[in-house]
């Protein structure tokens, strides 16, 4: 079951405001019935550097207003690195209403490990902050993402409840399929140069006698293999899933800290920027704001997420000029700016296989009824418009 707010207003009043329907998607959750003397953890996504469309402060403030108020304790964590920052964004105490702190601690090495042994991701080290509650609030901004085709309820779990070690050792399991066979070139300099410069978005590097595909950069235009002829290079859809099924691990290993009942998912798809917060800049919009989502399961939240967002107009002017957009209309608007293998729905397929929730979902609609429906009217009759000049 997922609750959804529209971005649309049915009267110009404070309960009809995205606030106020967040306020009914929180009270539909079941979400206050179950803090009262909990302590409660808020995840999210600080963002960094001259960011500002990351979450609102005011939406988190109001959240954890509304946990206090029904007697939990709760606390906020993200990765080390952004929350020194944080307070540049508005993410003070006086503005949040509680504490913010590191995951894994100030200096990333307040951790929980575990063996997972997926390729060359053996060992992952979850914050321990994320042990230390009763409640998970997993509270996402809806976003881009240049690696998994975007970012919301799974990924910020995936991600950003880890120390910075894991995070890089789950972007390095692109690496570990062999997508490089240099014994097949006849002259190997020759051959990397030739790839390196077929390259328009910098992915592919060369350096004494080593290439490496940079697969977060890749949306997969294929100009290096127009170049390859000895076909010396494979860009290949495994390396690029790697980084799906390694987050499904991850976010799996977060969720098991918290009983079924004890875990909440709100997707804040406003201000939806093309990549991930964690890049610290803001860019246009590249799609219409959608609204608020709520859902105790994680993979239908994402799932409706995507759903409702698959069939708005992509706004390419605001499309930044370094990428290309793909006009194949069966793709997400997210693959059609980073490409047909960042495909976002497979967060949703490695979620179900990991058994982090379920894609099959009632989308059930939380805004309030406007004053009239339009076909009980008559149509309007608008007077025509003057003639000032």
């Amino acid at each position: 079951m997922v609750y959804f707010s529209s971005t649309a207003s049915a009267e110009p009043k404070p309960e009809h405001s995205i606030i106020g329907k967040l306020e009914k998607i929180i009270n539909e959750l079941g979400l206050l019935e179950r803090v009262k003397g909990k302590r409660v953890l808020v995840k999210i996504h600080v963002g960094q550097n001259v960011g500002f469309t990351s979450l609102h402060p005011f939406i988190v403030g109001f959240v954890v207003r509304k946990i206090k108020g029904a007697g939990g304790d709760p606390f906020i964590v993200d990765i080390p690195e952004q929350v020194k920052n944080a307070v540049y964004r508005g993410y003070t105490p006086e503005v949040i209403g509680c504490p913010i702190y590191p995951v894994a601690g100030p200096a990333d090495a307040y951790y929980v490990e575990k063996e997972v042994n997926y390729k060359n991701l053996k060992v992952i080290q979850m914050g321990g902050f994320c042990k230390d509650a009763d409640i998970l609030v997993d509270l996402s901004h809806v976003k881009g993402h240049n690696t998994s085709g975007f970012g919301a309820a799974i990924k910020n779990l995936a991600l950003g409840c880890y120390t910075k070690k894991t995070r890089g050792n789950i972007h390095r399991t692109m690496q570990y399929d062999k997508y490089w066979f240099p014994e097949r070139c006849k002259d190997v300099e020759a051959t990397a140069k030739r790839l390196v410069n077929a390259c328009p978005h910098g992915a592919i590097k060369y350096d004494k006698g080593r290439l490496r595909v940079i697969f977060d950069l890749c949306n997969q235009c294929m100009r290096c293999k127009l170049v390859d002829q000895e076909d010396c290079l494979k860009i290949q859809r495994v390396n690029f899933e790697s980084f799906f099924e390694a987050m499904a691990i991850t976010a799996k290993f977060v969720m098991e800290q918290y009983d079924d009942d004890s875990r909440f998912f709100i997707n804040v798809a406003l201000d939806i920027t093309e990549y991930c917060d964690c890049w610290g800049f803001t860019t246009g919009n590249i799609l219409p704001d959608l609204g608020i989502l709520g859902s105790t399961d994680i993979v239908a939240i994402d799932k409706a997420t995507l759903d409702l967002l698959r069939d708005k107009p992509l706004i390419k002017e605001n499309v930044s000029r370094s990428l290309e957009v793909n006009d194949d209309p069966e793709l997400h608007p997210f693959a059609r700016i980073h490409g047909p293998w960042k495909d976002p729905y497979l967060q949703i397929y490695y979620g179900e296989k990991y058994a982090l929730g379920s894609p099959e979902y009632e989308l059930i609609e939380v805004d309030p009824p406007g004053p009239w429906k339009a076909e009980q009217l008559p149509p309007p009759r608008f007077p025509k418009a003057l003639k000032l000049y």
